[in-house]
């Protein structure tokens, strides 16, 4: 009896894919990356919006390549069991999340599928508070009102403030009580504030002044939180923090699979490269003292989230370390920008084909 070939599908914004369709046959094309490891684990492929599955969860109009025949056609194929979720951006929009959450239900796997509320900084930070491995690793962190400022301005003398729901550092904004004043950096909240430092807005205001700062600043606290300022490691006087990625392996397995320093503008607080930070290597910053440390706590926290979030199989881990050399969390990304080859394609692809030899009890 003839075995039905396996499948994995690839699952993309629409924009993506309309761009695979002109270009797919190029050299540096998603469907080209993608094609070696099919060819390696002997699969089809089958490339898709998300949008585009159809209205009863069976069936999709897919770019679908066949590795027996080495081609690459368009057509409406029965949606494949394990699929890999490409997303750069959380999805918000609640049909979509709904369509997500049946197809879960019928086992089918959206691996990485980015739900809005997964950005929850305040919801994020509340969990990991809430086990006794990360409690003295998390700063004090409380979502926003006057009182709370006020109130962490007076124990701690430095504090941060973010979007619950912020990203790439838009819309942070420091505060530091010193002998006379309040010493203030913000962060443009933009979407076109990338990559210049000089847009951090940096001003002094009065003791009496914060209470009108506040309120002109934060006419919606409750989107915002505020938390304990760390002071960071620093290198050449630049304030640096370290970005992890943890991923899913083939053996259903969590492992780190790159780290990289990212080192704040010379005139500015926020590490984000958005902000003017640049990535620096381990080595010149010499910290692969602190690999083990940060390789063990990196996984830790995967392994938590994974039981809140259990489709997903990837994250960027924002730790800082402080002068002191203490070990830091800071925030978690879950669609992670990544930039190789084995982060983007090969360890995501291996876990995906472990969850289908798993599910359907085929060894190939």
């Amino acid at each position: 009896m003839k075995r039905k070939s396996a499948m994995i599908g690839i699952s993309m914004p629409s924009v993506t894919l309309n761009h695979e369709l002109k270009h797919c046959y190029e050299n540096n094309s998603i469907f080209n990356q993608y094609k070696i490891l099919a060819k390696k684990y002997q699969v089809d492929l089958c490339m898709f919006s998300f949008r585009q599955i159809s209205t009863n969860l069976k069936r999709v109009d897919a770019l679908v390549y066949s590795c027996m025949q080495d081609n690459l056609i368009r057509k409406t194929v029965a949606l494949p069991r394990v699929n890999i979720v490409r997303n750069t951006r959380y999805v918000l929009d609640q049909g979509q999340i709904n369509k997500f959450e049946r197809l879960r239900d019928q086992d089918i796997h959206f691996i990485n599928f980015p739900l809005y509320r997964q950005a929850n900084k305040l919801q994020n930070y509340e969990l990991l508070q809430s086990h006794d491995q990360f409690k003295n690793h998390v700063p004090p962190t409380k979502r926003l009102s006057f009182e709370q400022l006020n109130s962490f301005i007076r124990q701690y003398g430095k504090v941060v403030i973010k979007p619950i729901y912020g990203s790439k550092g838009r819309g942070i904004t420091i505060i530091e009580k010193d002998q006379v004043q309040y010493q203030i950096c913000q962060t443009p909240s933009g979407k076109n504030a990338f990559r210049n430092s000089r847009n951090q807005k940096m001003v002094s205001i009065p003791y009496s002044q914060l209470k009108k700062f506040y309120h002109e600043n934060f006419r919606n606290p409750a989107s915002f939180l505020v938390q304990q300022w760390i002071p960071f490691k620093e290198f050449n006087g630049r304030p640096f923090d370290i970005r992890a990625v943890v991923q899913k392996n083939g053996k259903n397995k969590w492992q780190l699979t790159s780290r990289v320093a990212r080192v704040a503008n010379k005139k500015g607080q926020i590490t984000n490269l958005s902000q003017g930070g640049e990535m620096v290597s381990f080595s010149i910053l010499h910290l692969e003292k602190y690999y083990m440390d940060i390789r063990e706590f990196c996984l830790e926290i995967a392994q938590t989230f994974a039981k809140l979030y259990p489709w997903t199989a990837e994250m960027g881990i924002d730790l800082a370390i402080d002068k002191n050399g203490k070990l830091w969390y800071i925030e978690t990304n879950f669609c992670p920008e990544k930039t190789r080859w084995a982060t983007i394609y090969k360890t995501p692809f291996e876990y995906a084909y472990y969850l289908y030899t798993r599910d359907l009890n085929i060894y190939l």
